[in-house]
């Protein structure tokens, strides 16, 4: 008895919901659209999310162009549907804004879309765009490896020697006259005017990708830097002397030491020296000006089988050969008094905590390498001492 009534029960919902199927475009319109973008759970109910579905059409599935060039956007962390959309309709990767937040919808990527690098084209559908949108893309990269108390000429030598994307020309002009964008975006570099990057670039491997421009590359160094050398240490010395004579200190202590608990002591050595009026005769700067010089004579691409703070023959100690352009000679510490104009390596923390606080507690003025020890040093207070210690090493 109650069979036919039930019967007709349900056969008018499944009328009604038919009905509305149909209708309800018409009498709603774009409200129900605008309620899912409000509400994603609405486009996860079959009756109410086909509805959306059919009132967008092929807002949802047309691609929004025929270009299948891979193009790279970077999403940022945090960002929902809505604004990931803004993005991609921005750089013309979608054609329409509501019909990619539904296509993500429908996928059942609300909520999965991730941050990173991507590659898309305007020739994927918007389905196929959100689904690329939770694999980020891992741009190819080639490791360089640097090591603390390189010059700069010698990473632009090494780079001569790798497949990167960037040619060492590009990479050694910006590294001798960085960019004013570079110069703002990193105030604490501290560079008198026309000096170059020389001894803030970082050390260790950097993954260089292989779209990377000459100056990312010069970027990833300086941000590298950064992380080694924190922020207390990219000041002025507590006796006053700027930054910059601190990495020139510094990196004349990374060329003449092997051993950090030696750094301190040595730099203390050179700022003793200072402190009296001593030059410095140190044998890096001669290296330097020497490697400097032989450099203008040897083509760019000749750089990487140069070899590198070889100490040149006599008469180089005490001396400036008619060779050596007078340009370089006050780098040389065997002629010129007080501190070169410019670092002449990248330094490594130890050397520029070494050059912050310098060990002068035992007066000494001279240092000599023991054969045979792995870089350790034998300090002296006089030269009388120091000489009989290097005829002790057979250095004389």
């Amino acid at each position: 008895m109650s069979r036919p009534p039930r019967l007709f029960a349900l056969g008018a919902i499944v009328l009604a919901l038919i009905l509305g199927r149909v209708a309800a475009p018409a009498l709603i319109g774009d409200a129900l659209v605008s309620a899912s973008l409000r509400s994603p759970a609405l486009l996860s109910l079959p009756l109410l999310g086909d509805i959306v579905v059919d009132r967008l059409g092929d807002r949802i599935s047309a691609p929004a162009g025929s270009d299948t060039t891979l193009v790279t956007v970077e999403i940022a962390a945090g960002s929902s549907s809505s604004e990931i959309a803004a993005q991609l309709y921005e750089a013309g990767l979608i054609g329409d804004e509501t019909g990619f937040i539904v296509a993500v919808s429908r996928a059942g990527l609300e909520g999965g879309l991730q941050a990173g690098l991507f590659q898309v084209a305007a020739s994927m559908t918007p389905s196929e765009i959100a689904v690329a949108l939770t694999q980020p893309y891992r741009e190819p990269a080639i490791a360089v490896q640097l090591r603390a108390g390189l010059r700069l000429e010698q990473i632009v030598a090494q780079i001569g020697t790798l497949d990167l994307p960037f040619t060492q020309r590009e990479l050694l002009d910006l590294l001798r006259a960085p960019s004013a964008k570079i110069l703002a975006d990193y105030d604490w570099l501290d560079l008198p005017a026309g000096s170059t990057l020389e001894g803030r670039l970082g050390a260790g491997t950097f993954n260089v990708p292989v779209s990377a421009t000459a100056e990312r590359f010069v970027r990833m160094l300086l941000d590298r830097f950064a992380e080694e050398i924190p922020v207390e240490l990219r000041g002025s010395a507590p006796d006053g002397r700027s930054f910059h004579q601190v990495l020139t200190m510094a990196s004349i202590v990374e060329r003449e030491a092997a051993l950090d608990e030696e750094r301190p002591r040595m730099a203390g050595v050179y700022a003793y020296r200072l402190q009296q009026g001593i030059g410095l005769f140190a044998d890096p700067t001669i290296i330097w000006v020497a490697d400097s010089a032989a450099l203008r004579n040897l083509k760019l691409e000749k750089w990487k089988s140069y070899e590198f703070w070889t100490f040149p023959e006599q008469p180089y100690t005490g001396l400036v050969p008619p060779r050596v352009p007078k340009d370089l000679v006050p780098w040389n510490t065997f002629v010129r008094g007080g501190l070169p104009p410019t670092p002449i390596c990248s330094p490594s923390r130890a050397s520029i905590e070494a050059a912050l606080a310098p060990d002068m507690s035992r007066k000494e003025a001279y240092f000599v390498l023991i054969p045979g020890t792995n870089g350790r040093h034998d300090f002296s207070q006089t030269l009388a001492e120091h000489e009989a210690k290097a005829r002790k090493y057979g250095w004389k």
